[in-house]
């Protein structure tokens, strides 16, 4: 038995003084003021810091620094995050792969996972392939001009009959069949990279889509760019179209700069939909170059950006934590809305958070501790500290 006193935790209703976490095995036994040790108990002073939820990353393509999902070592990029206070992660494969390496990658991770070599990996996640061509970097790596049922069907299978999250379209499923397929397995389905007006989003949720990638980024008008000439600015983008749906939840990156989403946009999604409809993700790519070699005002100056080798943005290097503060910083957001936002509510949307993603009796001892200024001093998972 072990117990972390002298926190400040952060529940889903609130922060609790002085509070005491009682963790038994790998389980949160008890949490409260007035909590009876048990004899032997090996207690750990929080010192008065933050405890909240490990964070819930759900959209995580690799870890900065050149190991991807897609690599031999997928172990690499989960416990590189799980250092970052990430102890539940989304494996999210893109768009960008052929058809052979995807199934490839999909059945390699999902065989990592079926091996518990890596248990703060909760399952494999597809972004795309099936994307509007003009939306995302590296989209002519993507020959893909719609569905392919025996793509689908073979990373479906790849994955045990498990995906965590499949990412698509809608304008490119043109006779509905691939949003069928999502449907009719229970997967929870996302809409992004995509040109699709508000009335292809609202078919798509009807079928089921219950997030929105990355909102406002890889978005654009299905009138096209054209439609600003008439009215002074670009109309019903994609964005617009999620943001009307109240069954979706939003991802956001929130890089330092604001460059993936806007401050003021950030805080838009934030005071209209809420902390419960609201999921902070780092989309941290494989990065080719350091950003200290840069200068500022260059583009790759940035700390936590990644671009291509053609200076298009694509992804961040962020980690969990500094998203965390980054988000805090643009919206003013509370310090229970922020975890519920980088851990409760993602792990809602990918059905995980009946096993984590708060500080509640009867989930994993996932936990992180942060400082006064939210700087992470310490991850616990399944009830260890992690070194």
């Amino acid at each position: 038995m072990k117990a972390i006193i002298n926190a400040k935790a952060v529940l889903p209703a609130g922060v609790i003084e002085n509070c005491t976490i009682l963790i038994d095995g790998e389980k949160i036994t008890a949490v409260g003021q007035d909590i009876n040790l048990p004899a032997g108990t090996e207690v750990k002073d929080a010192g008065g810091n933050w405890v909240g939820p490990g964070f819930v990353d759900i959209h995580v393509h690799a870890n900065g620094r050149g190991n991807q999902w897609f690599s031999e070592d997928p172990k690499a990029v989960a416990e590189y995050h799980l250092k970052h206070g990430t102890t539940a992660i989304n494996a999210y494969l893109g768009y960008d792969m052929p058809k052979d390496a995807l199934i490839q990658a999909a059945r390699r991770i999902q065989a990592v996972i079926d091996a518990g070599i890596a248990p703060s990996i909760y399952g494999v996640g597809f972004e795309g392939p099936y994307i509007n061509p003009h939306e995302g970097a590296n989209t002519e790596k993507n020959d893909r001009c719609g569905p392919d049922e025996d793509e689908y069907t073979q990373l479906y299978e790849a994955c045990r009959g498990h995906v965590l999250q499949w990412m698509y379209a809608p304008e490119m499923d043109s006779d509905g069949r691939f949003g069928d397929f999502l449907r009719d397995h229970n997967i929870v389905t996302a809409v992004g990279h995509t040109e699709a007006s508000p009335a292809q989003i609202r078919a798509a949720v009807d079928k089921g889509a219950t997030i929105a990638t990355h909102l406002f980024d890889a978005m654009g008008c299905w009138r096209g760019t054209e439609s600003i000439d008439e009215t002074g600015i670009i109309q019903d983008t994609a964005a617009d179209g999620c943001l009307i749906c109240p069954e979706l939840t939003y991802e956001i990156i929130p890089d330092s700069k604001g460059i993936h989403v806007k401050p003021a946009n950030m805080k838009l999604t934030y005071m209209l939909a809420g902390p419960h409809r609201v999921a902070i993700v780092t989309d941290c790519c494989p990065c080719d170059y350091d950003p200290a070699d840069y200068a500022q005002p260059h583009i790759r100056s940035a700390q936590d950006l990644n671009y291509n080798e053609k200076g298009e943005l694509s992804g961040s290097i962020l980690t969990m934590d500094q998203a965390f503060r980054n988000f805090m910083k643009h919206t003013g957001a509370s310090v229970t809305d922020m975890f519920l936002m980088a851990a409760t509510t993602p792990a809602k949307a990918v059905h995980i958070d009946h096993l984590t993603g708060s500080v509640v009796p009867g989930k994993y001892a996932d936990l992180v501790v942060m400082d006064p200024e939210f700087n992470l001093v310490e991850t616990v998972f399944h009830g260890k500290p992690v070194c």
